[in-house]
């Protein structure tokens, strides 16, 4: 080789080299003390190579933090090892002129954000008389480790054997009309409105019963942008009573409760959409309800009895037995306190999804930054797209797990963990912005 030529490659050498050097292993720490956000906070994280199978840097990988939504990815993990490629909508069954069905965990059913109507559909065409059999659960209304007094919020749809609606109403205020929608129509009647006098729109649900009170407020005269029409969204109190009149209204036609023994051995199964859609709507809006169905719906392929107790331990049991932390893993979604993940875990679950299913269909199913899901707003791309990853908040705490697409078009892994913090979560996602850029930019 000519030396001209040798000096030249040398000398590219040098230059990558002294460009992820500008932000090496110590200026990574470094900024992890010192960047604002961080201070008085808890923090964990860990940037690794796959390529090189690499550990570039990490600052307590191995101590267990609060993950929040970060647990959807395991979530999404389990559903990859023991769910079908379509989702299981509902079981049923028939009798002589009755048709007997019954839930599966199907979260999908009449999703107003998703428009499943393979169940619907299917009960609409049948000739027979109708019967819905409530099958075993292990399940309360809430998750373990959940705070209570969300119920009210538009997070904390409850858990239920056959969901419908996304077991919520949805319902528009207008400022300057008052409410003109509430939805499902037979919970329409149940909102009164509070005339008390009020700066804002508020709709809130009472605790054990499916009574709500809004209140309308003031329009802005001066305020030319304020929004007159606002859709809010809220928990209904589910129950199996409620199901089937909700059910009925739809098909216009009876749907009576079955109590006696099932013949399992006619059991058939009706599949409605691909699964992706399921996970795609899970992980990029972060939604709650439809992480913990999953588990139950995992729970439908193990027996007869829903459990998300079960379907945790059945994956732990098959697929995490031989990884360096143990997994605490309570809940579907990560609204319980109780899930305790390292960093290190969560890095190693990412480069196994990597591996198994590609780049190409994760990076579809997750948020992109500056595009879609929670980041929308947040680590945007100068062309396109670097960061696609999990954001995980509970009050006081905030993750975000992903890979990160270099400039030299490597695939980096990470895990940012960040809890205990008493000041505003766009600090922390301001740092966590500043970092991620320069290891796209180093790398």
């Amino acid at each position: 080789m000519p030396r001209k030529l040798i000096l030249i490659v040398l000398m590219g050498l040098m230059t990558n080299w002294a460009v992820s050097q500008n932000y090496n292993r110590r200026k990574i720490l470094k900024d992890i003390r010192e960047l604002p956000g961080f201070e008085h906070a808890y923090v964990g994280f860990k940037l690794f190579d796959p390529g090189k199978d690499k550990v570039i840097a990490r600052h307590y990988d191995d101590k267990y933090m609060t993950p929040a939504s970060n647990t959807k990815l395991f979530t999404f993990f389990a559903g990859l090892k023991a769910l079908d490629d379509a989702v299981p909508a509902m079981k049923y069954t028939v009798k002589g002129d009755s048709l007997i069905f019954w839930g599966t965990g199907n979260p999908l059913f009449l999703h107003p954000e998703i428009g499943d109507t393979a169940v619907l559909d299917f009960l609409r065409s049948r000739p027979e008389n109708l019967f819905y059999w409530v099958r075993p659960s292990d399940e309360d209304r809430y998750g373990p480790g959940w705070s209570w007094d969300d119920y009210n919020g538009y997070y904390s749809a409850e858990k239920s054997i056959f969901p419908i609606y996304g077991n919520s109403t949805r319902s528009i205020i207008d400022r300057s009309g008052g409410m003109i929608k509430t939805y499902p129509s037979r919970l329409a009647n149940n909102f009164a409105l509070n005339a008390d006098s009020s700066e804002r729109n508020s709709i809130r649900r009472v605790e054990f019963d499916n009574d709500y009170t809004y209140q309308i407020g003031k329009p802005d005269a001066e305020d030319s942008d304020s929004v007159e029409l606002e859709e809010y969204v809220r928990p209904f109190l589910y129950s199996n009573d409620l199901f089937r009149k909700l059910l009925a209204d739809t098909l216009k036609k009876a749907v009576r409760p079955y109590d006696s023994k099932i013949d399992l051995s006619t059991v058939q199964t009706l599949y409605s959409l691909p699964i992706d859609t399921l996970y795609k709507r899970m992980l990029q809006p972060s939604d709650n309800l439809l992480a913990e169905q999953i588990l139950m719906m995992i729970s439908d392929q193990l027996g007869d009895t829903l459990s998300t107790q079960k379907a945790i331990e059945h994956i732990q049991e098959n697929h995490f037995t031989d990884w360096e932390d143990e997994v605490i893993w309570v809940d579907g979604s990560g609204l319980s306190r109780y899930n305790m993940f390292t960093p290190r875990t969560i890095v190693t679950l990412l480069e196994r999804l990597r591996s198994e299913i590609g780049e190409e269909k994760l990076f579809e199913l997750l948020p992109a930054g500056g595009v879609s899901g929670t980041i929308e707003n947040w680590y945007a791309g100068e062309n396109e797209p670097y960061v696609f990853a999990k954001t995980g908040t509970l009050s006081n705490n905030h993750c975000l797990s992903g890979y990160i697409k270099t400039r030299k078009g490597k695939t980096l892994i990470f895990s940012f963990m960040v809890n205990h913090y008493a000041h505003s979560t766009n600090k922390v996602r301001q740092s966590m912005q500043i970092m991620l850029e320069k290891i796209r930019d180093a790398y």
